[in-house]
């Protein structure tokens, strides 16, 4: 299994940071692809930009595993926005998008997302 050590989100600086557990699978509980693994923070109700690019994760997967989990942190400001949701995208070496998915955040939950396979 991989592990990310210390993905963090963060949000002002005086805003006290709250931490999360999450996981990542493939649709069918099939392995996850080789590739490079995005995670973000994405607001719906931000209308200009929806996401959050100052707070961004990448990670590697091997192409061996069933589900990688991963440590985030961020502000309360951003947590306590019931339209906010992390996002995973599962990308190629040359930056082809392979799988994607989304989840929204609860409080005192840890976050699950299961990739989709992308359809062109």
């Amino acid at each position: 299994m991989l592990m990310l050590g210390g993905a963090i989100l963060t949000g002002t600086a005086d805003a006290q940071s709250k931490d999360f557990r999450g996981g990542l699978t493939f649709a069918g509980g099939e392995v996850i692809p080789a590739g490079r693994i995005k995670i973000f923070a994405e607001d719906t109700a931000i209308q200009t930009e929806r996401r959050l690019a100052d707070h961004e994760v990448s990670i590697d997967s091997d192409g061996k595993s069933r589900q990688i989990e991963f440590p985030l942190a961020w502000s309360a400001s951003y947590s306590a926005s019931p339209t906010l949701r992390i996002v995973a995208q599962l990308e190629r070496e040359d930056g082809w998008l392979l799988a994607r998915g989304s989840a929204k955040v609860r409080a005192g939950q840890p976050i699950s997302i299961t990739l989709n396979k992308v359809m062109y």
